[in-house]
């Protein structure tokens, strides 16, 4: 992984967790809701700013991750307008646990901590992205219709944003399952690899007593002489211990 990716998503580690506190601070009164959608607008222009500066800062596709903060950011800016959306920013904005979740997972390394935080990521992802995100579009559809004098646009930036947002989850669900499917195949080719590689190792073992015998016998018929069982049993114990050495290294 470059540098780059690793500092940005260190960065974010420690950035995105405030946020998500703050989402959930804002949903049950601890906090104004309209500072979590400044701090919200903050974040996203200034992560927009950097990947579209160093697009080598994120794992892959820069340019859809930029989309996405555009659309992100059209979003947030309708309760600029509309305050009482702000605490709508709240509930959106819990979907930033996924999120640490995912770079989490990237960035911790052990086989059991990767675990947890593959199992947390994969949660938070199929109840926030895939079920809480779609049921957020007919409630904006509804809020908007609620809201007097609002025009055209400011619907279609309300509700469209949100649809779209929810139509990137889905490609991001399709390239998840994608690059499962890799790493399980690359698992498994490794393993058959192995396997053939085991079993050649064994075949040239169970070979190695027979191919000493005759090479003996070989030689002493090259001498003039005819095999003698005397020097055969030696040959072949020391090659059958051989063998047994090789099939163990094998295995």
């Amino acid at each position: 992984m470059k540098r780059a990716c690793i500092v940005h998503d260190w960065v974010n580690l420690v950035l995105v967790p405030i946020i998500a506190a703050m989402t959930m601070a804002g949903l049950v009164g601890l906090i104004d809701p309209a500072l979590v959608t400044y701090a919200f607008i903050a974040y996203v222009a200034g992560d927009f700013v950097w990947v579209f500066l160093q697009p080598e800062a994120v794992p892959s596709l820069p340019t859809v991750i930029l989309a996405h903060h555009a659309v992100t950011c059209v979003l947030l800016c309708v309760p600029l307008k509309r305050p009482h959306l702000h605490w709508y920013t709240c509930v959106d904005g819990l979907v930033e646990l996924n999120t640490f979740f995912l770079i989490a997972r990237r960035q911790f390394r052990s086989r059991t901590t990767r675990k947890v935080f593959s199992w947390l990521y994969w949660a938070s992802f199929l109840s926030m992205r895939m079920v809480l995100y779609p049921l957020m579009v007919p409630l904006f559809w509804r809020e908007m219709q609620m809201t007097e004098e609002a025009p055209w646009w400011e619907v279609l930036a309300c509700v469209g944003s949100q649809t779209i947002l929810c139509m990137f989850n889905v490609v991001l669900l399709a390239l998840s399952v994608m690059n499962w499917r890799k790493r399980r195949a690359a698992a498994g080719e490794t393993k058959d690899g192995a396997s053939a590689g085991a079993a050649a190792g064994q075949r040239a073992a169970g070979k190695a007593p027979g191919a000493a015998a005759a090479g003996l016998k070989q030689r002493v018929r090259q001498r003039g002489g005819s095999p003698d069982e005397g020097e055969l049993v030696p040959a072949v114990k020391g090659a059958a211990a051989a063998a047994l050495a090789l099939k163990a290294r094998a295995v």
